[in-house]
C-alpha cells in the first residue's frame, strides 16, 4: 500500500485557500501552487496511484506535502473559530509534619473551547506560535506538529508566557490519505493526537487538588509515633496570647498545661479534642495520645508564632 502521508494532498488555489485534490479540477485545471516553493502544481487524479499534486516542473519540493497539511490544519481552526480540548488532570500530594499524608486530584473533562479571535502565525512578544486565539480572559495557543515538534527551548518561552498551549500531533498519523472529514476529526474534534503544553485554568486545578489532599490527609489517623521512647518528661512551654502553655512528653502519654484562660481554652480545645485527647479534672491537664506530638507541636506553634522553648524535668 503507498504511504499517502508522503504524497503533496493540499495546495493553495488562486484565492489563497488551502485546496485538497479531491476538491479541484484535474491537472492543470486545479490553477493550484504549491503553498511551500510557490511553483504550479497539477491534480494527479487517476485511476492507479492515490490522487495528489504533483510539481509541474521537474523538480519537486522537499517540503511541499509537510507545509500543505500544516496550513490545511492551521486553515480549519482559523474557519471554524474553536477546537476540542483534551481532559485536564491535576495531582497533588500533602504531607503533614505529623506523619500524615493525602492525596487529591482535580479533573475537568474534554469540552469544546470557541474562540472570540483566532489567527495565524501570529507573532507574540518573543514567539511565535502556529495559532494565537483568545478566550475570555486569557490568550490560548496551539501548536501543530507534521514534523517538527515544540522542542525544549520553544517549550520554555511558553512556560514563561504562562499561556495554555496544547500541541497537535499530526505526524503520528502514518499510511492514511488526508482528507478534509478526517483532518476536521483530528484537528478540531477529536482529542487523541493532542496533548497539553500548558494546561488551562492549571492553577485553579492545583489550588482544588490540593484542597482535597488536604482534606483527605486531616482525615487520616495520625501515625503512631516511636521517636518518646528514651524522654521523659520533656516540657515544651509556648506563649499563646500572653498566657504560657505546656506541653508535656511523658512516657506514656502526652500532657497540655495552662494558667486557667477561657480564650486559650476555646483555641486549644478542637486541636486537642482532634488529637484524641481528654480533660481529666484530678490533674487539671489535658491527655493526649503520644502519637499526636508532632501534630500538637506544629498547630501549637503556629498559635504561638515561634517554636517553644523546650526543657526537660528528667
Amino acid at each position: 500500500m503507498e504511504n499517502t502521508s508522503l504524497l503533496q494532498l493540499f495546495a493553495t488555489d488562486k484565492q489563497n485557500q488551502i485546496r485538497s485534490v479531491d476538491e479541484v479540477a484535474r491537472g492543470l485545471a486545479c490553477e493550484c501552487r504549491c503553498p511551500s516553493c510557490g511553483k504550479q502544481v497539477i491534480a494527479r487524479q487517476g485511476e492507479v496511484r492515490e490522487w495528489h499534486f504533483a510539481h509541474a516542473s521537474i523538480s519537486e519540493c522537499d517540503s511541499g506535502a509537510e507545509t500543505a497539511l500544516h496550513l490545511a490544519a492551521k486553515q480549519l481552526i482559523l474557519q471554524h473559530q474553536g477546537i476540542s480540548i483534551p481532559t485536564r488532570s491535576v495531582s497533588e500530594t500533602i504531607r503533614l509534619k505529623d506523619g500524615r499524608n493525602g492525596v487529591g486530584e482535580a479533573t475537568r473533562p474534554e469540552l469544546w473551547l470557541d474562540f472570540k479571535d483566532v489567527e495565524a502565525e501570529m507573532s507574540f512578544r518573543n514567539i511565535r506560535p502556529d495559532i494565537v486565539a483568545s478566550l475570555e480572559n486569557t490568550y490560548f495557543f496551539i501548536e501543530i506538529a507534521v514534523t517538527h515538534f515544540v522542542d525544549d527551548a520553544k517549550k520554555e518561552l511558553f512556560d514563561e508566557l504562562n499561556i495554555p498551549t496544547i500541541e497537535i500531533d499530526l505526524a503520528s498519523v502514518r499510511e492514511t490519505k488526508w482528507t478534509w472529514p478526517l483532518l476536521e476529526e483530528i484537528v478540531l474534534t477529536n482529542t487523541s493526537h493532542k496533548k497539553w503544553l500548558n494546561m488551562l485554568h492549571y492553577p485553579d486545578l492545583q489550588k482544588e487538588a490540593s484542597d482535597i489532599a488536604m482534606k483527605n490527609a486531616l482525615n487520616m489517623a495520625i501515625p503512631e509515633s516511636t521517636s518518646n521512647a528514651n524522654v521523659v518528661n520533656e516540657r515544651n512551654r509556648f506563649l499563646i496570647n500572653g498566657r504560657i502553655l505546656d506541653l508535656i512528653v511523658k512516657p506514656s502519654t502526652l500532657a497540655i498545661w495552662s494558667p486557667y484562660d477561657p480564650l486559650l481554652n476555646e483555641m486549644i480545645k478542637p486541636l486537642i479534642k482532634k488529637a484524641g485527647g481528654r480533660w481529666y479534672p484530678k490533674y487539671k491537664n489535658w491527655f493526649v495520645p503520644l502519637k499526636a506530638k508532632t501534630y500538637l507541636l506544629t498547630e501549637l506553634e503556629k498559635l504561638s508564632g515561634k517554636p517553644p522553648k523546650t526543657m526537660s524535668n528528667a
